[in-house]
């Protein structure tokens, strides 16, 4: 292959392989239809569509849920595929793809770290009330997962299959291996910011309630959702008897008939939607991509410059949801943020309660029905097709995700609002709006505490003899407190961050620190 025609193919897959995190997660570098479309490209259908299927198959059940980084199956599948063009053999390409997507995940860990540096940019722009800097600077993280695929699919190309086991095999241990536990570790700070925002002072017996089910019940976000969200059912039916405000609510017309926004501004923000996950990161993972699909409704709504930045402030921190999904989050934070534009009693407080109560569930939703159950009955379906030759695979694939793609997030923008406004108009003059407050943070601290054994990962490595058996000292803490060391670290890190707001760029140093001298002294 010539230079001329590694780079226009480089450029092709870096574009394809994008979508995954750069633009709408339209799930088109997925293996099923990647491999075939690859095939087109360089005349030999066929072998794209047994490679592409086989590495769909290889990866099926290797899915990246919540915070995870697996082996990548999108660059192994694409690039598999072209290994085996290239060769002419197919057994090549897909016996090659385990190696590809492992070393793609310090692809993807890099571009997520680079993303750190344009989120603390952004907050900086918000401070200045640059909005058009802003918003580069998230469609920028379109840049970096594009930079950060060209070139290794260019090296990749050019090289050989020889080049990536090399660059894989050569990888120092201490340097790879710290970077996964600085990865690990830097959720830590995204949870220490929620503890600081929700009053982690007044309502820590929740957050110590969903930490306990997580780590010794072993139940996962979404179930502790559900928990919390009847623990706040409960405390608000035990209030109901002592306070009968609510049942007595006016019956005056709802914000429905005064509304600051048209369909126009959601439909604005529909479209930012696709774009969410371009600076996602291991810090605050989604928090500027909501932010910027946000931007639309919030200039809007607060025309004072002062409020503008607090509301480009509050949706700039820590957020984790299904893409899917998380424009349910959007429609109702557009409500609640419309009521406090309107000058109803809705507090800063009051919307990031929210957001955190719902992105926990909302993401299980989009793991475990979308990723896990959906996606995985059409690549199944189609691989089988793909398999013996059949065109039809890769198609009846794509076209259920595309549409479950653009139907998602278009219910979750107009009917997510629509639930938000009359939520709103049940709690306006009434103490419904402290008993939704203090539910909303019971939930969001009950999720923030399972987030903490789910999302922060730290373990020590040091173990030593003893008379004859190996003592392990991770395993003896374990048995003492399980999840200790994750929960130590976060409430280190809140503590920092209520002593000093700049902490923020010494803890995610430390973080780095942390996993690289663990790895190297062989402590973590």
């Amino acid at each position: 292959m010539t230079l001329f025609s590694g780079i226009l193919l480089s450029i092709f897959v870096a574009i394809l392989i994008t979508e995954n995190y750069g633009y709408g997660y339209w799930m088109i570098s997925r293996p099923i239809f990647a491999g075939p479309l690859i095939g087109l490209v360089m005349g030999d259908l066929q072998t794209g569509l047994q490679v592409g299927a086989s590495v769909e198959l290889m990866f099926m059940g290797v899915l990246p849920i919540g915070g995870s980084v697996p082996p990548n199956a999108q660059i192994a599948g694409i690039i598999g595929t072209i290994y085996a063009i290239q060769a002419g053999s197919p057994a090549l390409g897909i016996s090659l793809a385990l190696p590809i997507g492992i070393l793609a995940q310090f692809l993807i860990m890099l571009a997520w770290n680079i993303n750190i540096f344009l989120v603390h940019k952004a907050d900086a722009a918000i401070k200045e009330g640059k909005t058009k800097t802003l918003e580069k600077l998230h469609l920028a993280g379109v840049i970096v997962f594009f930079s950060v695929f060209f070139v290794a699919s260019f090296m990749a190309i050019q090289f050989g299959s020889e080049f990536v086991k090399q660059i894989n095999d050569a990888l120092p241990v201490w340097v790879s291996g710290g970077l996964t536990i600085a990865s690990g570790l830097l959720p830590a700070i995204g949870m220490a910011m929620l503890l600081k925002m929700m009053d982690f002072k007044k309502f820590w017996p929740f957050f110590l309630i969903g930490f306990v089910l997580s780590v010794y019940l072993k139940l996962d976000v979404l179930a502790v959702s559900l928990l919390g969200a009847g623990v706040a059912a409960g405390a608000g039916a035990l209030r109901k008897g002592e306070n009968q405000t609510a049942q007595n609510l006016p019956t005056e017309e709802g914000p429905t008939d005064h509304n600051l926004l048209a369909k126009k501004d959601l439909w604005r923000v529909f479209a930012r939607s696709f774009f969410s996950m371009a600076t996602i990161n291991y810090e605050r993972y989604i928090s500027l991509g909501f932010d910027y699909a946000m931007i639309p409704v919030l200039q809007k709504l607060y025309k004072d410059e002062t409020e503008y930045q607090k509301a480009l402030q509050r949706h700039n921190e820590f957020f984790n949801c299904h893409p899917y999904t998380t424009n349910i989050v959007m429609g109702v934070s557009i409500a609640l943020e419309e009521q406090k534009a309107l000058g109803k009693p809705i507090t800063d407080e009051t919307i990031s309660s929210t957001k955190t109560a719902l992105m926990g569930p909302l993401s299980g939703i989009g793991d475990s029905v979308f990723k896990a159950t959906f996606m995985t009955i059409f690549a199944a379906v189609g691989a089988g097709l793909a398999l013996n030759g059949n065109i039809l695979g890769p198609i009846i694939f794509i076209v259920p995700n595309i549409f479950l793609n653009v139907a998602t997030r278009y219910l979750g923008v107009f009917w997510g609002y629509k639930f938000g406004v009359k939520l709103i108009a049940k709690m306006k003059n009434s103490d419904l709006i402290k008993n939704f407050v203090q539910g909303a943070t019971i939930v969001g601290m009950m999720v923030t505490g399972s987030m903490v054994v789910n999302f922060v990962k730290i373990e020590l490595t040091a173990q030593w003899d003893n008379a004859g058996k190996e003592i392990v000292l991770q395993d003896l803490i374990n048995q003492i407190f399980p999840g200790l060391l994750p929960l130590i670290i976060t409430l280190i890190f809140y503590w920092a961050l209520m002593k000093n707001k700049k902490a923020i760029y010494w803890l995610m140093l430390a973080c780095f620190v942390i996993g690289l001298l663990g790895k190297l002294t062989g402590i973590l």
